[in-house]
């Protein structure tokens, strides 16, 4: 019996061996479990829901080249100086970068009507420019704008960004600009105004403030179609113009 105490301690022995290895693998495990636990605690919020619609307000700076208006029996000469809109969208998010809404411009533009020269063999209809514009004179006229559009782009940080939108160009309240008086001259053209279909290709940067709240710059160049009754022989009724834009975006609602 003496012979067998030594292997029963040895059993013995290894028996705790055991059982402190089972408790430092147990301790181990508990700490890694409250280690990826505070990580998981620890690890940032998950992000805000994407905005579901969007809407933007700005400015534009507009420059356009000549327009032959018959209507007017005159060619509309806006300058090289920019024409200065107000512009705003609503747009509805069809993913996190894709959106597609509406824009809306407005503005009170000045120009100057040049008179332009017919033909006896194709006379006009249109009734003549009033006498003090029989050698041309100072207009100013409200330029509107009413497109449908589509954006693709990012959405966080510092982004660029695409544009297309296509719908019509319109301009009502053409009149001879104000006298020294302040009196606003003779109206000129169709009482409704003109409306052209045109259209922007435009592409920029974006800047996210905040998931909902960004920064956009915007250049674009679009093309319009005038009118073309009243025109004399070989006189183009297409128009282009150029736009650099400046808005505020802001997101709202949730397409989850």
């Amino acid at each position: 019996m003496r012979e067998l105490q030594p292997d029963g301690r040895q059993r013995i022995t290894r028996a705790r061996r055991v059982a402190a290895i089972a408790a430092i693998a147990t301790i181990a495990t508990c700490l890694c479990s409250t280690t990826l636990a505070a990580q998981i605690r620890g690890r940032p919020a998950a992000r805000a829901p994407d905005a579901g619609w969007w809407f933007s307000g700005g400015a534009a700076a507009v420059i356009l080249n000549d327009i032959s208006d018959g209507a007017t029996r005159s060619t509309w000469k806006f300058g090289s100086d920019p024409l200065w809109q107000m512009r705003g969208t609503l747009e509805k998010a069809l993913d996190e970068a894709t959106t597609i809404g509406l824009s809306a411009g407005y503005g009170v533009v000045d120009l100057s009507l040049s008179p332009m020269t017919y033909t006896a063999a194709k006379p006009p209809t249109s009734p003549e420019l009033p006498q003090r514009c029989a050698t041309g004179c100072d207009a100013q006229t409200q330029l509107w704008t009413l497109m449908g559009q589509f954006r693709s782009g990012g959405t966080s940080g510092f982004h660029t960004l695409f544009e297309a939108a296509g719908g019509v160009t319109g301009f009502r309240d053409l009149r001879v600009r104000a006298d020294s008086a302040g009196v606003l001259g003779v109206p000129l053209g169709p009482t409704k105004g003109q409306y052209d279909l045109s259209g922007t290709l435009g592409a920029g940067f974006g800047y996210g403030l905040s998931s909902n709240l960004h920064l956009a710059l915007v250049q674009e160049f679009g093309m319009g179609w005038h009118a073309k009754s009243d025109l004399p022989d070989g006189t183009g009724r297409t128009w282009r113009a150029r736009t650099t834009r400046a808005s505020l975006r802001f997101g709202f609602g949730s397409h989850r």
